[in-house]
């Protein structure tokens, strides 16, 4: 709730409201109807990652695991990750193929 009242006193997030996001105070979630999903926030983590990471503008063939992250450390996560060369590679998609076939 503190961030929904930050953006609101800064105009922004002039979309939401409680029919189009899950609202969470000290005491638990304010929505009258509580979460669609019992693994709403999870999903909704999911989903941060995968927009996170399509910012990239290159599709990643991987493996991603994640414990509490958010939209920071996804972006502090990439820096780092781009920064190690030796730890990726870039591939077209024949390469790819022809060693996915060899195997």
């Amino acid at each position: 709730m503190h961030e929904l009242e930050l953006l609101q006193f800064y105009g922004l997030g002039r979309g939401g409201s409680l029919e189009n996001a899950v609202a969470i105070d000290e005491t638990g979630v304010v929505n009258e109807e509580g979460l669609r999903w019992p693994d709403e926030f999870v999903r909704h983590k999911i989903l941060d990652c995968i927009g996170d990471f399509s910012l990239l503008g290159l599709p990643i063939l991987g493996h991603i695991t994640l414990h509490k992250s958010g939209h920071n450390f996804n972006h502090e996560f990439l820096k780092a990750f781009f920064k190690n060369k030796q730890s990726w590679k870039t591939s077209t998609i024949e390469t790819i193929e022809a060693a996915t076939a060899s195997r």
